[in-house]
């Protein structure tokens, strides 16, 4: 299970994912190999929480999986 947390710069907001297994902060970057592999985990069905821990759907999921670079 993966968590968004949020986090704010000035005039623009970030999010990184923590995985929840083992508390990791995973920045969103291409060349990151956790960030590959919470994608394809995601992708897989894993559950990723919004920063109010509401788990997200599957449908929720799929669009912010393409919001991502």
């Amino acid at each position: 299970m993966y968590k968004l947390i949020p986090f704010t710069l000035p005039q623009t907001n970030y999010f990184s994912v923590q995985r929840i297994v083992d508390n990791a902060h995973i920045p969103f970057a291409p060349d990151n190999t956790d960030y590959a592999n919470f994608k394809i985990d995601l992708a897989n069905g894993a559950e990723l929480s919004d920063a109010n821990n509401t788990v997200m759907t599957a449908n929720q999921i799929s669009a912010f999986i393409a919001t991502l670079p």
